[in-house]
């Protein structure tokens, strides 16, 4: 019986020291991660600050970058949990004056901060899709943006956080690790009701909903799957007032309520009627894509 109690006892250290040293290489290849630089050369582009440009720019920031980065556009968290770590969406405000126009591109496109660092959740496998005149139009606008706040902290994890990124438990959170860096700028569509520039617009959907559209797991451990979008998904029976509605309200035809922390509606609200059906227009007109989770 001592035999079989000692043999037991050397089987549960052996394991406790496994666990133990899985999570201490875990722990550092987190941090190697979070701490990563990576350098790449962006197109060249001249910034111009005429006012159809600023006036396009502030359009698309309020309604693409607000949702993270707050109205002012000073910052917010997107996790602050001291057992976890603590993630901004930077503050964004005074960028003339702190920035480099290729400083902006770099970040903006390629989520790439100061001195190659990976940005954190900053969603440019969107952004990259931009035109040159789109990306130009919102770089001017931040540009006139007064600066406002203090700076917000730069990532940071505690130990359990850095194994849970190493570990893969927050999904993809470095777009800099798997965007095209060599892609072009799309051909800027004509602004008006129709699936060109509705395609062109959902791009700003694909990094919460997939690349695809056809749904995607959150890159919060504690968030919703992210619903499919295509014609296969939970959208196939509403009509083109209903997806506008939900997106002016936060209330879907089913009376379920968005959650803004995960669906950004109040950012989108502010996008016009004939954007919104430009999008609406793409959606139905995508193939019919089934999956699992709704």
């Amino acid at each position: 019986m001592r035999k079989v109690l000692k043999w037991v006892g050397i089987g549960i250290g052996v394991l406790v020291g496994v666990v133990i040293a899985a999570a201490v290489l875990l722990y550092f290849m987190g941090g190697t991660r979070l701490s990563k630089t990576r350098q790449v050369q962006p197109l060249a582009i001249a910034i111009h600050n005429d006012e159809a440009a600023l006036a396009r720019g502030e359009h698309l920031v309020k309604a693409a970058c607000a949702s993270c980065h707050s109205d002012d556009l000073s910052g917010t968290a997107f996790l602050a949990d001291p057992a976890i770590g603590t993630i901004y969406a930077a503050n964004i405000t005074g960028l003339g004056e702190r920035r480099t126009d290729e400083e902006l591109v770099l970040a903006i496109r390629h989520g790439i901060g100061p001195g190659g660092r990976q940005l954190v959740i900053m969603p440019s496998e969107s952004f990259i899709h931009f035109s040159e005149e789109d990306l130009n139009a919102v770089i001017a606008y931040l540009k006139t943006v007064p600066r406002t706040g203090e700076d917000t902290p730069e990532p940071k994890l505690a130990p359990l956080g850095q194994i849970m990124l190493a570990a893969g438990m927050f999904g993809q959170v470095f777009p800099a690790e798997y965007i095209d860096h060599d892609q072009p700028f799309n051909e800027m569509p004509e602004i008006s009701a129709n699936r060109e520039y509705g395609e062109y617009l959902s791009r700003f959907c694909t990094s919460c909903h997939g690349e695809d559209l056809s749904g995607k797991a959150s890159g919060d451990p504690n968030g919703p799957f992210a619903p499919n979008l295509t014609p296969g998904g939970g959208l196939a029976n509403w009509t083109e007032d209903d997806f506008i509605q939900t997106i002016r309200t936060g209330v879907n035809p089913y009376n379920y309520h968005l959650d803004p922390d995960f669906m950004p509606w109040k950012s989108f609200a502010k996008f016009e009627d004939e954007e919104l059906q430009a999008i609406w227009i793409y959606l139905k007109s995508m193939p019919a894509i089934t999956t699992e989770l709704e």
